[in-house]
């Protein structure tokens, strides 16, 4: 019995192709896993930024980093043109970010423009990078504001531990005992005294 509608003419590759395609709907189709940016299989992620409109791809990021940028794409889209959005397109970098505008600084810049420092915490820092930031930033700014530079903050961080002691004691010599020299003092008292005694015999023949 056959399992397909061909003809009895039909040749063997027709058959062939026919069971091959039979076969099809036993395939998984992860239609909801696929457009989601953390259960996207990671072969299929570059396909998932371009539908998400993601302005700034590298093949060279982490898929942990992918995947936070086609995360993101959707907030900067829905705010372009405000600080925030820059801020959320460069957080995937892996930097320290900060987002300095005009009206920041002492004395203000001019007004409407603002700058961008770059934290590096020890991590290397290219000239790739600078065209990186630079245009990430120019697809989420608005128009009227403009950046004027950006500044790499080398940053190194780890552990700082303080301690103290305090110690005390105290030496005693002894050594033998000299009283040296020794003066009495006192109040000199002169007294005199005298004392007589007589003897009487009475003879009475």
């Amino acid at each position: 019995m056959s399992n397909h509608l061909l003809p009895p003419n039909a040749t063997d590759a027709e058959r062939a192709l026919s069971e091959t395609i039979a076969r099809v709907s036993d395939v998984p189709i992860l239609v909801r896993q696929s457009w989601n940016p953390d259960e996207c299989p990671a072969s299929m992620l570059p396909w998932l930024a371009w539908a998400f409109s993601v302005d700034e791809w590298d093949d060279t990021w982490t898929e942990q980093e992918k995947r936070d940028v086609i995360r993101n794409s959707l907030y900067v889209h829905k705010r372009k043109g405000t600080i925030g959005a820059i801020d959320r397109v460069l957080r995937p970098l892996g930097y320290l970010i900060e987002v300095v505008e005009w009206f920041e600084t002492t004395p203000p810049m001019t007004p409407y423009t603002f700058k961008v420092v770059i934290g590096s915490e020890g991590r290397a820092v290219d000239e790739a990078l600078y065209g990186k930031v630079e245009r990430l930033i120019n697809s989420a700014k608005n128009i009227r504001s403009q950046l004027t530079g950006i500044t790499i903050k080398a940053e190194v961080r780890g552990d700082l531990y303080f301690a103290a002691a305090t110690t005390g004691g105290e030496l005693t010599t002894i050594y033998p005992y000299n009283p040296g020299e020794q003066g009495v003092t006192g109040s000199l008292y002169f007294a005199g005294a005298l004392q007589i005694i007589e003897t009487v015999t009475v003879n009475t023949q």
